[in-house]
């Protein structure tokens, strides 16, 4: 995610970092060169039998809009909803931690060391969870951050499954239940936690619906058609009306309607590792600190922060 600074307006106005620019100037130059071709012989030699009206692209230009508008509020919808669920995700690993630290334990009994290592291993497990399932997200490996809080037996077991962040849960669940058969959480103290653990796989099982679920693909191919031939012939119906500013008029055109169609594909993917992306690190890593404070373990690392103004 691209941290917002205080840049002065012309600043940004001339600013290339995370602009959609950053993608769309090829076909940007492109039609604007065709709009200079297009300029030059109608001023030279008039291009009365190729030329347009206007009407049809105002139409035609509104159409696209409605549609363009419609894609990224879609797109739109995932991201937000994307880090809506990481909100509930990093407000659910709290609870829990407070549940296994507060409900776990002997009864009118001072806390025992075994109880006490019992406690800082299921908030470690959580700590894992939480990174396993970013890098579920993002398809990248997590087992090498995982060998820092679990053991290695663990790890090598997690590594024959699929989704590592569903086995996990699995095994945090099973240690719940251990400590239920030793006595250590009651009958009605059980419950409220396994209830925190049925909510994780909640959110996960939200997160992967938007992961797996793209907007459909011959929507995104038709409004890709529909601005890419809209942009090629529009000098054909302005260079009548506008004469040798049509190659300026067809830069900006072109720049709002590419750059407009770029960032539905930009933000469609939350989760992705694109500077657009939710800052999925840096919500672990925030994570990982408050529950390691939790236990008052001795190495806590530190915050995240964003490498040239991306914080990922």
């Amino acid at each position: 995610m691209i941290v917002k600074q205080n840049i002065p307006w012309m600043k940004m106005l001339f600013s290339f970092r995370g602009s959609d620019l950053r993608f769309t100037w090829r076909r940007i130059i492109a039609m604007t060169l065709i709009s200079v071709l297009v300029t030059w012989f109608e001023i030279h030699y008039g291009l009365e039998q190729f030329s347009l009206t206007s009407e049809p692209f105002t139409m035609i230009g509104l159409a696209i809009g409605i549609f363009l508008g419609f894609r990224n509020n879609a797109a739109y919808d995932r991201f937000w909803e994307g880090r809506k669920l990481w909100g509930r995700l990093v407000n659910t690993s709290r609870s829990f931690t407070r549940q296994v630290l507060t409900l776990i334990g002997p009864r009118n009994e001072p806390l025992t060391p075994e109880v006490r290592e019992f406690q800082e291993d299921l908030v470690y497990h959580m700590i894992a969870y939480v990174h396993a399932f970013r890098h579920h997200l993002r398809q990248t490996e997590p087992f090498e951050e995982l060998r820092k809080y679990l053991s290695a037996e663990e790890v090598s077991a997690l590594e024959q499954h699929m989704n590592v962040p569903i086995a996990i849960l699995q095994d945090m669940g099973l240690r719940l239940r251990q400590a239920w058969e030793r006595g250590w959480i009651t009958e009605f103290h059980l419950p409220i936690i396994e209830a925190s653990l049925t909510d994780l796989a909640d959110i996960q099982g939200g997160c992967e619906r938007i992961k797996n679920t793209p907007i459909p693909y011959a929507y995104t191919v038709l409004i890709h058609r529909l601005v890419a031939f809209y942009c090629f012939f529009l000098p054909f119906g302005i260079v009548k009306t506008v004469g040798p500013l049509t190659p300026v008029v067809v830069l900006l055109i072109s720049h709002a309607f590419f750059g407009l169609d770029e960032i539905g594909d930009e933000i469609e993917d939350p989760f992705d590792t694109d500077p657009q992306a939710l800052p999925l690190a840096a919500l672990s890593r925030m994570i990982e600190i408050n529950l390691l404070q939790s236990i008052d373990a001795d190495d806590i690392p530190e915050m995240l922060e964003p490498e040239r103004s991306v914080l990922l």
